[in-house]
């Protein structure tokens, strides 16, 4: 990236004071740089009662800040982090680390200054051009759908949702270059749906958009449609599902919660913990938090209060080929705004779970599915991402494994890494095999005892019965 011509006047003054703050901080941690709402989120008082907002953020003097935090090299990083995130018992993308860590360590400390000065710069630009924008209003839900098989689950997906009478309305998003006729009339004929049909579901808009200012990437998943699609919706209050994500209850029930009301932004975890050497912690300018990364199968969101998370988010989709690969791909995206922001999330309050079929020949295995709670801890939502990549037997869910130690500590959810939050899911080790199908196992690291990994029935769970029957009626398709 160049330099503009007022960042080269800058540059001797920009220098003298990074020079200057670099021997002030040496021995100092680091969230005493970060902004003062970020400085509260890492040291909250406890007294605050927090109210969401009804003014957008963030203000100028928060993205001057953003430029002015420490940029550490990167073996200084490193240093610092694994003293914050141990790689002991953890799960983490060992394979993302192995492919990448060289090209981390190639990561000159102007680049990292030159992204925090352009996302100053694009944060800036948004905050003074969008500052007189009519504002959003309203509540709805947003997915992205750009394929038949997608389409299909997207199908399913709202028909679940109605059998609980949700009434919020959905906004199914596309590129340009998808989706044929025969797609869109599926789609557009949930609109029309009525009680004859015998389901009691109630007659809910769906829209059919375009996202626009961005175009299909070439990879596995096209990750980048995710962050436009949210910041593009007609909603003030966001809750994001993923086709294949399906509720158990009404998820109405998360804009009630004592979580959303404090926070405004429920985010759900993925199985992994960031690694020491991963680069988001040089971009976000603090040391590692020892905490599961963010997943994004279904993310909630108030715009009025986080509108600058948008914007960010929508930033690293923009740009995904620069920061896509330590974000694992957008799953993480969201949690590394919220950060960089000084936002606090709320989010599920106890772990995922695996849950698949019961395998005869390696009861550890046959895992298809992510199983995410709610903030008081009921599981809530059926995360079914490898069910379309592989052929499974039915039942196709029957057992589910999860870390004996899952739930967060009294009324805390993710977000909260207070002891002993932290070492949640500790020596508990997911291992994910691609042939013949992609299925994930898990175990327990070797050394742990086994007894940290519980199995447990399906039907074990009242939420969970019937599930399976449901989603064949509505169209489910395996």
């Amino acid at each position: 990236m160049r330099w503009s011509g007022r960042r080269l006047i800058a540059l001797p003054f920009v220098s003298l004071f990074f020079l200057l703050t670099f021997f002030s901080w040496k021995r100092k941690e680091i969230p005493n740089y970060l902004p003062e709402e970020a400085h509260k989120y890492f040291h909250p008082d406890e007294s605050h009662d927090h109210e969401i907002q009804t003014t957008p953020a963030p203000q100028a003097p928060v993205v001057q800040e953003l430029v002015q935090r420490p940029i550490l090299t990167y073996d200084e990083a490193v240093e610092l982090n694994s003293v914050g995130c141990s790689t002991e018992g953890v799960n983490f993308d060992a394979g993302s680390v192995r492919d990448n860590e060289q090209r981390w360590r190639e990561i000159p400390s102007t680049r990292i200054s030159d992204w925090r000065h352009d996302i100053a710069a694009y944060l800036q630009e948004k905050i003074e051009s969008e500052s007189s924008a009519p504002r959003k209003t309203g509540r709805g839900i947003v997915m992205a759908a750009g394929d038949r098989d997608a389409v299909i689950r997207a199908r399913t997906n709202i028909r679940l949702l109605r059998s609980y009478n949700c009434t919020l309305p959905v906004e199914i998003f596309h590129f340009h270059t998808e989706l044929s006729k025969s797609d869109k009339i599926m789609l557009s004929e949930l609109s029309q749906l009525e009680a004859s049909d015998g389901h009691g579901f109630r007659n809910n808009e769906v829209a059919i958009r375009v996202v626009e200012g961005i175009e299909k990437g070439n990879g596995w998943k096209a990750f980048e449609i995710k962050g436009a699609a949210i910041q593009q919706s007609s909603f003030d209050e966001i809750l994001y599902l993923d086709t294949d994500s399906y509720s158990l209850q009404n998820p109405e029930s998360l804009f009630e919660s004592n979580s959303w009301k404090d926070t405004g932004l429920l985010l759900w975890p993925d199985y992994t913990k960031s690694h020491p050497t991963n680069p988001i912690w040089r971009l976000v300018g603090h040391q590692c938090r020892d905490e599961y990364e963010g997943e994004s199968g279904q993310i909630v969101i108030s715009r009025s209060q986080h509108q600058e998370v948008l914007w960010l988010v929508e930033y690293f989709a923009v740009r995904h080929d620069e920061f896509y690969g330590f974000m694992g791909g957008d799953r993480d995206s969201f949690r590394a705004a919220a950060l960089m922001l000084g936002k606090k999330w709320a989010g599920p309050g106890r772990l995922n779970a695996v849950a698949g079929v019961a395998l005869k020949d390696d009861p550890k295995g046959g895992g298809h599915t992510m199983l995410q709670a709610d903030p008081e801890g009921r599981w809530m939502f059926v995360h079914a991402n490898l069910i379309k990549h592989g052929k499974f037997p039915r039942p196709l869910w029957r057992k589910i494994h999860r870390a004996a130690k899952d739930r967060f500590e009294g009324t805390s959810t993710y977000g909260n890494i207070d002891p002993p939050n932290d070492k949640l899911g500790v020596g508990v080790k997911l291992r994910v095999e691609q042939a013949p199908r992609i299925e994930t196992f898990m175990e327990t690291f070797e050394g742990y005892n086994e007894s940290l990994v519980v199995v447990e029935d399906w039907d074990a769970y009242e939420e969970l019965e019937g599930f399976e029957e449901k989603w064949f009626e509505f169209g489910g398709v395996h």
